[in-house]
């Protein structure tokens, strides 16, 4: 289940060891991130400024991050990188994986669309026309619930964003007969089943943000396509040159979770009896990624929006092009920074955070990741401060 705290886009939460400094080419292309630099020769420091930002947010208490850009072109990422991949052990450098949690939403919500482009499900198909077996207990409130509305947080299912919620699904596994299902799929279509039973927390087309939203549209996907989300999902990243992962790859780093800086500890994994059923929610957001694959994956966004060729789904892109300030789609909160519309996101799990901020013209993405995790109950956290206070400097400059 993917913790994430709301996206920060005020002042009030101002978008949010050895240095290691890391920048690539994305995608081959004729002077295009030359030609950012020309029209803007800042770009030429742009490696040193973001490594300046991570090691302010390092200086802060993290334990590692990575920020990132892309300008125009969005043919180049420039990273800055700043502390540890692990407590004591080597350097961020900027290659590692990171949990993105529900940054990686937004996958979630462009791999739904496409289907829907192919006719195997629709934007208004509601959960029992794909998991009958849930309409017996499925709690009224969601009988005219749809898919378009699970992916717009706005179906009224509760959240599943704190260790209070995680721990029902743990009293509910506790009364299923066994065995359990053996599949990832098995298990998200029971455990969506489950979801639906649940009491709404707002009215039908309302906002409340919801992890149990995204799972049950896994499920709705999984069922109309007769494929698991997994392979899904990579069917449909791999052609795009992304490498999405389920499980912490060899070059992982490593998340750490505590109350303050000087105080974090390793994160650790659920009960085991539990952890398959957190796992089933990963249509949530629960991808390992490095930045230079999330930067690839914020470029093609930036490529649609600029009218130039992509390959992201139709709908996907023009939901998102036309997104208001405040509203909530797909994956995104639009937002509006410097009188430009732009499209913001956060994730937090696993002891990983991450912020990002995408201009709705294509001109720039900016994006903060890094392997430290607090929330206090009221949703604030100093870690997302940090990474707030860093890509706020980046975006006034």
């Amino acid at each position: 289940m993917t913790p994430c705290t709301a996206p920060h886009l005020t002042r009030r939460h101002a978008l949010a060891s050895a240095l290691a400094l890391t920048s690539l080419t994305l995608l081959g292309a004729c002077g295009g991130a030359e030609g950012d630099e020309l029209r803007d020769p800042r770009l030429l420091l742009e490696n040193q400024a973001l490594r300046e930002r991570a090691q302010a947010a390092v200086n802060a208490g993290l334990v590692g991050a990575v920020f990132g850009s892309q300008r125009d072109s969005a043919d180049k990422l420039y990273l800055g990188a700043a502390g540890q991949a692990r407590l004591k052990g080597d350097a961020m450098t900027g290659s590692e994986s990171f949990q993105l949690a529900s940054l990686s939403k937004a996958m979630t919500a462009a791999l739904v669309a496409h289907w829907v482009e192919q006719g195997k499900l629709r934007w208004d198909s509601r959960p029992t026309d794909l998991l009958p077996e849930a309409a017996a207990k499925q709690h009224p409130a969601y009988a005219n619930a749809t898919l378009a509305q699970l992916l717009d947080h706005r179906s009224g299912l509760p959240t599943f964003n704190d260790p209070a919620e995680v721990a029902r699904i743990a009293d509910f596994v506790a009364t299923l007969p066994l065995p359990h299902p053996a599949t990832d799929a098995a298990r998200r279509r029971v455990l969506s089943g489950w979801l639906l039973s649940l009491t709404p927390v707002v009215g039908a087309g309302e906002f409340a943000y919801s992890n149990a939203g995204y799972t049950a549209a896994g499920a709705m996907l999984e069922a109309a396509t007769g494929q698991d989300f997994e392979t899904l999902m990579r069917q449909w990243a791999e052609p795009r040159g992304l490498q999405p992962q389920w499980q912490p790859p060899a070059n992982a780093a490593q998340g750490h979770e505590g109350p303050a800086p000087g105080r974090l500890l390793p994160a650790t994994a659920f009960a085991p009896e539990v952890q398959p059923w957190v796992d089933a929610a990963k249509p949530s957001g629960d991808v390992w990624m490095g930045p230079a694959g999330y930067g690839q994956w914020l470029a093609e966004h930036q490529r649609a929006f600029q009218g130039r060729s992509h390959s992201l789904p139709a709908a996907y892109v023009q939901r998102l092009r036309t997104l208001g300030r405040g509203d909530y789609a797909l994956g995104w909160e639009g937002s509006w920074l410097h009188g430009k519309g732009a499209l913001v996101h956060s994730g937090a799990d696993q002891g990983f955070m991450g912020l990002t901020v995408l201009a709705q013209d294509g001109r720039s993405a900016y994006f903060a990741l890094t392997n430290t995790l607090s929330v206090e109950p009221d949703s604030t956290s100093w870690v997302m401060d940090a990474l707030n206070r860093g890509l706020l400097d980046l975006l006034n400059r």
